[in-house]
């Protein structure tokens, strides 16, 4: 009778702590319900590439200066799972910016700045 009490008590914990596993495997899947991939070019521009997992929202790209006025906005459909945009950012005004990826109720953000170029002066004496 004992050895089938602790039989049932161990039989038990292993299905609790089964159970605690994969409830915390679904709690980190659900972490993100989309992937990104921003990175900027040789020429200066900037890639920004999304991978949604569903087409259950849809998805915005927003751009920001650094007094949080927004410089770009896009709203991508529903039904794209996967899409890139190229940022040019020739016109741009150096300084920081903030880039958010607003699918559903997730935000993902990455900052950049964009500086100019200083250029150099030669002096040479004849």
């Amino acid at each position: 009778m004992k050895t089938t009490v602790k039989t049932f008590i161990c039989a038990f914990a292993l299905a609790a702590a089964s159970f605690t596993a994969q409830a915390g495997d679904k709690e980190a899947k659900k972490a993100s319900t989309f992937g990104t991939g921003i990175y900027a070019t040789k020429t200066g521009k900037i890639n920004v590439l999304v991978d949604k997992g569903s087409t259950d929202s849809k998805t915005t790209l927003l751009l920001r200066d650094a007094e949080g006025t927004v410089v770009y906005r896009e709203t991508v459909a529903r039904d794209n799972k996967k899409f890139g945009r190229t940022l040019n950012l020739d016109a741009m005004e150096p300084g920081k910016y903030k880039l958010d990826i607003i699918s559903g109720n997730e935000v993902q953000t990455k900052t950049f700045e964009v500086a100019d170029q200083k250029i150099e002066r030669i002096l040479t004496v004849k």
